[in-house]
C-alpha cells in the first residue's frame, strides 16, 4: 500500500491535474511491461487526384485520416479531394515522426520530393 504522503499530482493533461501518483526517487527506474501497448507512427504524402498537388502529414492511424482528407473534414485539403496515399513510411515514434514530416515539409520543391519518394520506396 502506497503511503499517502508519498503521492503527488499527476503532470499528465488526462487528469487535469487531480489525479495523483506515487512520487519515485530518482535512483527508482521503472521497466517497461512485458507486452506494453506500442503505437507507430505514419509520415504520409497524398497527391491530389483533381489537380496533382501533395499533402504532407502525420498520424497514428492512416486509413483513418486518409478518410478524413476524402471526407472534407480537414480545412487544407477539403478542395483538392479526393486523395491517395502516394507513400508513407511507419515510425516508432510521433517525435520521429513530426521530424520527418518537418524534412519533408521543407524541401519545398516538387522535384526533391519525387526524389526523395524513388530513393526510398
Amino acid at each position: 500500500m502506497v503511503d499517502v504522503a508519498q503521492l503527488v499530482r499527476a503532470p499528465d493533461c488526462d487528469s487535469g491535474g487531480r489525479g495523483f501518483e506515487p512520487r519515485l526517487s530518482p535512483k527508482v527506474k521503472t521497466e517497461p511491461l512485458s507486452g506494453a501497448f506500442f503505437m507507430s507512427y505514419h509520415v504520409y504524402i497524398l497527391k491530389s487526384l483533381s489537380d496533382g498537388s501533395f499533402y504532407i502529414g502525420q498520424t497514428n492511424n492512416l486509413e483513418s485520416r486518409l478518410q478524413r482528407h476524402n471526407a472534407g473534414l480537414e480545412k487544407y485539403t477539403k478542395t483538392k479531394r479526393p486523395w491517395e496515399i502516394l507513400w508513407s513510411i511507419e515510425v516508432e515514434t510521433r517525435s520521429e515522426a513530426m521530424r520527418l514530416e518537418k524534412k519533408l515539409k521543407n524541401m519545398k520543391s516538387r522535384k526533391r520530393i519525387i526524389a526523395f519518394i524513388e530513393a526510398n520506396g
